[in-house]
């Protein structure tokens, strides 16, 4: 976190306008999560890990992923606060720039803010708008450890759990959830799931702002749709599986269940439901809520132009934004990047023997930094698969434009185009 804080402190000061510019921002962007990602390995490293596990581990934290290539040996009390600690930090470390920079309407960092906190009308942005984010974050995982630890779990297990479940992270004490943690999980990674704009709103006392969300109601619908369209084929128990498919969607990696033991068709239900992902502003991975209920406006308005006049005038709003075609645009450029980089991961891991269904499974849950596994992610994984989940991971926290803008500015730059 010193570093990401760093690193946004040193372009801004070497920035000639008060605000950073777009490229300066997706910058900052790429190495706040880059970085970080070395440095968490290093200290995995004293506990007799090789660099890439080391690696991995540090960057499915601080992506606030949850998968793990440790060996067993490595699994102690103090990785694991220091995982559940980095994930903590990785969920919140994008309003640690805000705070920063002091972003304003219009600017380039407000962009980062919105990408990151969500498209509401919080104002003014300032810094007692960031501390109430983060008192909000902090005041959510004390009641978070507090019921986990009047679920039955202990005071380490509560903490540990309390820290993951807020970031959506996914690392746990815990292998499988049972019983009162079970439903005390379920819950709480309902609530990590929506934007924090929302809990603002609720300190604010804007309930009618959270119950028209639009990204709250069609997070709920699709749980629920997939829920009983998997009733007929389900051969576990509901409570457990309805668990589990909210722990895919709202990326957060918890297990009730064991992935691998699943039909392939609740592999692919899972698998798509984790590249859905979260709130649009939460803590959570995925191609966002608000990007699907952007994609599926923009599909019903396509049909409702064709039985209206060419000359008419309509437009595409979420809530009270009426949507330019940016907007619209980008969402489907993201969506077509997630499906091209998923092509590719699944493509490799087939070349190296793993069936298509655990394929698509886990790759899907490192894009999405969700950190469900059909069990592939492991010190025993090989070593290219291994590199395409880190990659995967990275890509699916800073949501790869940001990567392929940074990069086509310096090869721009090295070849002088």
């Amino acid at each position: 976190m010193l570093t990401t804080i760093f690193i946004a402190y040193i372009i801004k000061r070497n920035s000639r306008y008060s605000e950073v510019n777009i490229l300066e921002a997706f910058t900052i962007m790429v190495l706040a999560f880059l970085i970080p990602g070395f440095t968490c390995a290093i200290p995995i490293l004293a506990y007799n890990v090789n660099f890439i596990d080391a690696l991995f581990e540090g960057v499915s934290a601080i992506t606030t992923t949850g998968l793990s290539a440790l060996p067993p040996h490595a699994l102690t009390p103090g990785v694991h606060f220091l995982r559940a600690y980095y994930q903590w930090l990785g969920g919140f470390s994008i309003a640690m720039l805000v705070l920063l920079f002091l972003a304003t309407p219009g600017s380039a960092a407000y962009s980062i803010y919105m990408a990151h906190l969500g498209r509401f009308k919080v104002t003014p942005l300032s810094v007692s708008t960031v501390k109430a984010f983060l008192k909000i974050y902090v005041i959510l995982t004390l009641i978070f450890a507090f019921i986990y630890l009047a679920s039955g779990l202990s005071f380490f297990d509560s903490i540990i759990n309390a820290l993951t479940t807020i970031s959506t992270g996914g690392f746990s004490t815990i292998s499988t959830f049972k019983q009162n943690a079970m439903y005390a999980g379920l819950i709480l990674m309902f609530i990590s799931a929506q934007p924090l704009a929302i809990y603002y709103f609720l300190y604010k006392g804007e309930f009618k702002r959270i119950v028209r969300d639009p990204q709250l109601l069609l997070f709920t619908t699709v749980l629920l749709t997939t829920f009983l369209i998997s009733l007929p084929t389900l051969h576990t128990g509901l409570i457990e599986y309805l668990f589990q498919l909210t722990s895919a969607l709202s990326t957060t990696g918890y297990s009730a269940l064991n992935n691998s033991t699943l039909p392939d068709s609740n592999k692919y239900i899972l698998s798509i439901l984790m590249i859905i992902g979260a709130g649009f502003g939460s803590t959570g991975g995925g191609l966002k809520q608000l990007r699907l209920y952007i994609i599926l406006k923009s599909i019903i308005h396509s049909i409702q132009r064709t039985t209206i006049p060419s000359k008419a005038v309509s437009y595409i709003r979420v809530g009270d934004k009426t949507l330019s075609e940016s907007d619209i645009l980008w969402a489907y450029t993201l969506f077509s990047l997630y499906i091209i980089v998923l092509s590719i991961s699944v493509f490799i891991f087939l070349l190296h023997g793993y069936s298509f269904p655990d394929s698509l499974f886990e790759t899907s849950s490192a894009l999405a930094t969700t950190g469900l596994s059909v069990g592939l992610s492991s010190h025993t994984l090989q070593f290219i698969p291994k590199v395409v989940l880190i990659i995967d991971m990275f890509l699916g926290r800073i949501e790869i434009i940001p990567l392929l803008i940074v990069s086509s500015h310096i090869i721009k730059k090295l070849f002088k185009l």
